[in-house]
């Protein structure tokens, strides 16, 4: 049974799924007015020659596309099976979507083949072919969904199957690709006659497209704290769903989707084992290292493995809920035999199927490190709920003191030697400047050097290693 909790009220705004009482993903409210699916009529302001296009959509921000993308191909001319240069140039007018939001210094990324995205198919512009979904394992079933997806899309389109069109009616399908089919016709013919740059199609928000994916049975439930929003989806397909939460207790602790929360938030996560995952998310990938933690066995293999398949199941949950995208490596406990290490491999490939979003395991390496992309869309939940901390500059540790009396060390000494002022006095928390003053007041050997006068301020600064130095002349 899934439930989907729409909290409206609170500051941070959000939607969260979970089965049976366990959150498994999490929605916070989007900062990004540009979001993934909205289609603009922009104006390209500048093609460089490393194949990037900057387009106006009217943000604050440029987006920007890789012309150099397969996807884009439709893009350029073709003389004899080569590349004859690009049917865009500056100035001109194009209509494109949407496919990552924009984030600290990143600008949105866009493309020019549109997608449609209906319950049971995918409609893109710009493109050929038919594809179904990998989770489709019935030959019989490809085959009539083929035929069927064939006899109604047209030309320049391409149309992936999903999963849930395994349960469904064909006809139910067609329908719905048609309709995606009529969309399409008329966002392009809006985009022809409107001034850029300007939004001309709104795409399903986060919570519409949950609902749309994981709401598919009676008993399943959409429960909003909101009368306004409950109301609004009494017009729905999925009103008999509805629950509304009128409790004073808010939604989400009354839940406990709050404690999951937090807890997601931590870098250290415990197995019922007694191992413990560690997750670290940089800027250019994600690294999870699996640890045996207070788990002892008495066969060191069995161990080994019994740890790596618990956080195997534990690394795929976290991945899913806290939205880690990009380049994901687990570095799992050493493996010694190849079917140990194809277990773990196994039971990976098996959980991801369950996330709506498209992830690849790529294998694992001599060394054990299992390798993984997880396509990107929007920004991490940690990056979404934390800002980078003012002290350390987002690298997670700052300065010990005896670094920070180093630097105070050289500041000193340049100052001496360099200007004219003969007095300094440094400001700085105790830890500091004992170090700085060292076991036996070795900081008088600089007075000595320089014939000048060093003054000490004991402060209690938040951040521990900040310090000033004021400069005198007596």
């Amino acid at each position: 049974m899934r439930k989907i909790f729409i909290d409206c009220l609170s500051n941070q705004k959000g939607t969260a799924l979970c089965e049976d009482e366990e959150l498994i993903e999490f929605i916070p409210q989007s900062r990004s007015s540009a979001a993934v699916g909205n289609i603009y009529c922009g104006i390209v302001e500048k093609i460089l020659p490393s194949k990037f296009a900057f387009i106006n959509i009217g943000e604050e921000k440029n987006a920007f596309m890789q012309l150099s993308d397969k996807k884009q191909e439709n893009l350029y001319e073709y003389k004899d099976n080569k590349n004859y240069g690009l049917k865009i140039k500056q100035g001109d007018c194009v209509v494109v979507q949407i496919e990552k939001e924009a984030y600290g210094l990143k600008s949105a990324a866009v493309s020019f083949n549109l997608n449609f995205v209906g319950k049971y198919a995918i409609l893109i512009t710009n493109q050929s072919g038919i594809g179904i979904s990998k989770k489709i394992e019935d030959e019989e079933l490809k085959k009539k969904l083929k035929n069927a997806a064939e006899s109604v899309v047209g030309e320049n389109y391409a149309v992936i199957l999903r999963t849930s069109c395994e349960k469904a009616d064909i006809e139910e399908i067609k329908s719905e690709i048609i309709k995606l089919y009529e969309k399409s016709v008329e966002v392009l013919k809006k985009g022809l006659y409107i001034k850029p740059p300007a939004m001309i199609y709104e795409a399903e928000n986060e919570t519409e497209k949950l609902i749309r994916d994981f709401i598919t049975d009676d008993k399943d439930e959409i429960i909003v704290n909101e009368k306004s929003v409950f109301e609004s989806f009494l017009n729905t397909d999925y009103k008999k769903n509805l629950r509304l939460y009128e409790d004073n207790i808010p939604m989400f602790n009354f839940y406990g989707i709050q404690s999951q929360l937090e807890k997601a938030l931590n870098n250290k996560i415990w197995l019922k084992s007694g191992g413990f995952i560690i997750i670290d998310e940089v800027e250019a990938c994600t690294v999870i290292d699996v640890n045996s933690g207070k788990f002892i066995g008495k066969d060191k293999r069995k161990t080994a493995l019994k740890t790596n398949l618990e956080a195997c199941r534990e690394a795929a949950k976290q991945i899913r809920l806290r939205n880690l995208s990009g380049m994901i490596i687990i570095d799992f406990i050493d493996m010694v035999f190849t079917e140990d290490k194809q277990a773990v491999t196994d039971c990976l490939k098996e959980i991801v199927k369950k996330d709506r979003i498209s992830t690849t395991i790529v294998g694992m390496t001599e060394l054990g490190l299992m390798q993984l992309t997880r396509k990107k869309t929007r920004i991490s939940l940690g990056k979404a709920l934390t800002d980078i901390c003012p002290h350390c500059g987002g690298r997670g540790r700052i300065e010990n003191e005896s670094y920070t009396a180093q630097r105070i060390y050289n500041r000193v000494c340049s100052i001496f030697a360099d200007t004219i002022y003969n007095v300094v006095t440094i400001s700085a928390n105790k830890k500091v400047i004992d170090t700085f003053k060292g076991l036996n007041n070795e900081y008088l050997s600089i007075e000595k050097k320089f014939g000048k006068k060093i003054k000490f301020n004991v402060i209690s600064a938040q951040k521990s290693d900040y310090f000033e130095i004021e400069k005198e002349k007596i």
